[in-house]
């Protein structure tokens, strides 16, 4: 017995080895790295709109002619004096060449500081999001090991079925010989093989598409049934999908403000500068002078019709987010409701399921029995063997469903599913 429980455990640690490296599997997959990226790509948003609030620095060149003579800088009437009395060149010329800077930094921009709080709520969106993604992959994940499990059991159900019609068959194969049971048993029971094994043809093509879809999920390769079981029960909590509806409302009110913020005037710093090279119009002197200015700069938007159609989305938006968050609670509560209820259904057809099969195994060796000793038909004996296969599919169809329904309902709350199943 202690052998026994000993070589249970270890059959129990190799299965909850495999579905525990499946379910790591499916966080090396692309669609799951795709939504890690998309996490970094909103993060790296968020920083371009901090980064608005630092200082730019610009370089240029320049090289213009001008049909009549044009100010290389701004020229005091007292200067122009000067350089008259002096007999200097005039800075003015029909060709000048600039080299130059323009530096500029929001002093204040409602806008930015708003968007910035609204992108970090984007970026919770994405997280929360990208939770939810791998969560329905885990719980897909567990739905399609379900269905192989099934697929497995009811080919093994068939395989039980024929090795026991075939038993039922060596034993009348005497009888046949020697003329006391009729030679359509025989072709009776044999029909009865040859249709299982097309049964069982259809179930390796179904196994073959679930292979397949668990390959999608997971990259590996799946030749056996994966055996688990559910170690931990469902933590009630709040519905995973709620979070990222929340963090999207948070972002709708502050996308109200954005909207509102175009009223507010700007505020900018701004310096330039420039050197610039010419010929003086009234003598050729070479001249070269230096050209600088720094100031605040106001930007007001007194009057945009668009603005306020701009806020009217906004409350529209707010508006919606809301009722999706009301739609959402309405549509899980009754998921809920009808997962759990149908789990105590499950529950209890398993119990009354496990004993049918106790007692269909005993009725059929009665009826092989009476078959061999030819006082019943072979149809009747066919319906013995029919109905402990049937029962054996609906066994494990009902676990199947079971695991499905336990990682839905783990899957709406938010519950790792790798600590439930093992």
């Amino acid at each position: 017995m202690k052998k026994l429980f000993v070589l249970s455990s270890a059959l129990i640690f190799i299965n909850a080895t495999q579905i525990t490296n499946l379910f790591e599997a499916i966080k090396k997959i692309p669609e799951t790295k795709i939504d890690q990226l998309a996490i970094k790509q909103m993060k790296t948003n968020e920083k371009k709109v901090i980064s608005s609030l630092y200082p730019k620095l610009n370089i240029f060149s320049s090289f213009e002619h001008f049909s009549s003579p044009a100010n290389i800088k701004p020229q005091p009437p007292t200067m122009a004096v000067k350089l008259a009395k002096e007999g200097k060149g005039y800075w003015f010329s029909q060709n000048i060449t600039k080299i130059g800077f323009v530096a500029s930094m929001p002093l204040f921009v409602k806008e930015i500081y708003d968007n910035e709080k609204k992108l970090k709520h984007i970026v919770q969106i994405k997280k929360y999001q990208a939770k939810i993604n791998l969560l329905k992959r885990e719980a897909l994940l567990v739905t399609y090991l379900s269905k192989l499990n099934y697929l497995f059991s009811l080919k093994n159900a068939l395989k039980l079925k024929a090795d026991s019609i075939q038993t039922t068959l060596n034993a009348i194969k005497v009888g046949v010989k020697i003329g006391r049971i009729p030679k359509f048993k025989e072709l009776r029971l044999e029909d009865a093989l040859n249709n299982i094994k097309i049964k069982e043809n259809e179930i390796n093509t179904a196994i073959d598409n679930t292979k397949s879809q668990i390959y999608i999920l997971t990259k590996k390769n799946i030749n056996k049934p994966i055996k688990f079981e559910i170690i931990s029960s469902v933590k009630p909590q709040e519905y995973i999908a709620l979070k990222p509806l929340k963090e999207n409302l948070k972002a709708q009110q502050i996308n109200l403000k954005v909207s509102k913020d175009a009223y507010y005037p700007k505020f900018m710093l701004e310096a330039k500068g420039y050197r610039a090279f010419a010929k003086a119009y009234n003598n050729d002197d070479h001249l070269a002078e230096n050209f600088a200015s720094i100031g605040i700069y106001m930007n007001w938007n007194i009057f945009n019709k668009t603005n306020n159609t701009d806020i009217q989305l906004a409350k529209i938006s707010l508006l919606k987010s809301n009722l999706e968050i009301k739609k959402t609670i309405k549509n899980l509560t009754a998921e809920v409701n009808k997962i759990k209820s149908s789990i105590k259904d499950i529950n209890k057809a398993l119990h009354l399921q496990e004993n049918s099969i106790a007692i269909k195994e005993q009725l059929l060796k009665s009826a092989r029995t009476a078959f061999e000793l030819n006082t019943m038909t072979v149809d009747e004996y066919l319906q013995y063997e029919d109905n402990l296969a049937e029962a054996r599919a609906n066994l494990a169809n009902l676990i199947a469903i079971k695991n499905t329904l336990i990682a839905n309902l783990a899957f709406i709350y938010g519950n790792n599913l790798e600590r439930i199943f093992k």
